[in-house]
């Protein structure tokens, strides 16, 4: 198995069929119309030419991976502009109102070797994780919006280089940071450290979540904590194909399932894997080719065990469409799943309720994103605060290689969708001016 290089690295590897992690696409945004009241921005109200504060931070470039966590009053929206090293943050409040147009530089000294990232809220702080050619990096940003010192070295480890998109989860300062191993006599090896950032030094402590030589770096790891544990799932080749594999991790760092437990392993591939915790344990989605084109299916662990309760998986999407790159939140009793659907000439986001027994709320799914433009694609991952969602996606032009793209993003309530346009997070003026 070949890892990333340098030079696939940039914006061009997240494109579809070799991507890490995809980029998302929004609806065009009407720019006409009267300037909005400030009662009307501070109420988050999105009408046409509404938002209030809009981006304006920087030379354009094609903004992707847009990652989002929450500290239950605002939303956290982390993304790369496509080139190594180059990574910006912007808070959007909980009514909706962008509140860092000139956006957050999370990594100014530019580190040469940073490349994916991960963001999670410790209870006090934002955190920004990403992997480099050898190490993990971590930048932390206060609640107001301003760095809280430059990025820290994390951990290197000392037989392999972190590959692929990492996952972070906290709970109560304490994290989880996991990643796949590339290199050395740790190639496919699922990898991962935990740190307590009340501590100095933050404490880290290396855990080994599986030493298979099996997992696929190209769809990273994704993380969530629930109740008492921690659930780490990846994509997994032991059995030759590619399927959902997942391991429990104590906060100390004890791995409970060594090597982890199987979610999916239907026929087809399975990839593409999201996480998230719910009253009754935790929920994953991934993309499923059992039936030829990628669908969204999704299943449930049984809190405090490894009992998958839908061994054979909840169909969840299953249209015409290829339907790719799954995204989870809950807020509690039920789970939102945001997808990307694509066809030969668009990407459209959608979305569907699961409730807690597994039934499918919205059995057709509903549009999140609107708009001409024709690239639109979830990234990263959804939140739930305040009695709404909100799905961070991106917008281009065209589906393959736009030049330029913008993150966006927009609060759900149930399935109704309150940001029409969405929220403009990002920055590309060519971007910006399409046509409702």
């Amino acid at each position: 198995m070949r890892g990333p290089s340098k030079q696939t690295r940039g914006w061009s590897a997240l494109l579809l069929g070799g991507l890490l992690s995809l980029a998302c696409g929004g609806e065009a945004e009407v720019l006409e119309g009267n300037s909005p009241s400030r009662e009307d921005v501070e109420a988050g109200l999105h009408g046409p030419g509404s938002q209030g504060p809009y981006p304006n931070w920087a030379t354009p470039t094609f903004a992707t991976d847009a990652q989002v966590a929450e500290d239950g009053n605002q939303f956290f929206v982390a993304w790369s502009d496509g080139r190594p090293g180059r990574f910006y943050a912007a808070r959007v409040s909980k009514n909706g109102r962008l509140l860092d147009p000139d956006a957050i530089p999370l990594n100014p000294g530019l580190r040469p070797d940073a490349y994916y990232h991960a963001t999670a809220f410790d209870g006090r702080q934002f955190l920004v994780v990403w992997t480099g050619d050898t190490s993990i990096f971590l930048t932390r940003v206060n609640r107001n919006g301003t760095l809280d010192g430059p990025p820290v070295t994390l951990f290197t480890p000392t037989d392999h280089q972190p590959a692929g998109s990492p996952g972070i989860a906290c709970h109560e300062r304490k994290c989880l940071v996991a990643w796949i191993g590339f290199g050395g006599t740790a190639t496919g090896a699922v990898r991962g450290i935990t740190l307590n950032t009340a501590k100095p030094g933050f404490d880290v402590q290396e855990v080994f979540i599986s030493n298979q030589l099996s997992a696929i770096n190209s769809y990273g790891v994704a993380v969530a904590w629930s109740h008492d544990r921690y659930l780490a799932t990846w994509t997994d080749s032991r059995f030759g194909g590619q399927d959902i594999f997942a391991a429990r991790i104590r906060r100390t760092g004890a791995v409970l399932d060594p090597d982890g437990f199987v979610i999916s392993a239907a026929p087809g591939n399975q990839n593409f894997s999201a996480v998230t915790a719910t009253k009754q344990g935790f929920f994953v989605a991934w993309s499923d080719a059992r039936n030829g084109t990628p669908d969204i299916y999704g299943a449930r662990v049984k809190d405090g065990t490894a009992n998958v309760l839908d061994p054979s998986g909840i169909p969840i999407a299953t249209s015409s469409t290829n339907d790719i790159t799954p995204k989870v939140a809950s807020e509690g009793h039920q789970v939102l799943v945001t997808w990307s659907a694509l066809t030969a000439d668009t990407g459209r986001v959608r979305g569907a309720r699961v409730k807690l027994n597994g039934d499918v709320r919205d059995r057709h799914g509903f549009a999140i994103s609107r708009g001409a433009a024709a690239r639109q694609l979830v990234s990263g991952n959804v939140a739930y605060a305040n009695d709404k969602y909100f799905v961070v996606y991106g917008r281009a032009p065209v589906l393959d290689e736009p030049p330029y793209q913008v993150i966006v993003g927009t609060r759900l309530k149930q399935d109704d969708v309150l940001d029409i346009p969405a929220i403009r997070i990002s920055h590309a003026p060519s971007v910006e001016q399409l046509a409702p």
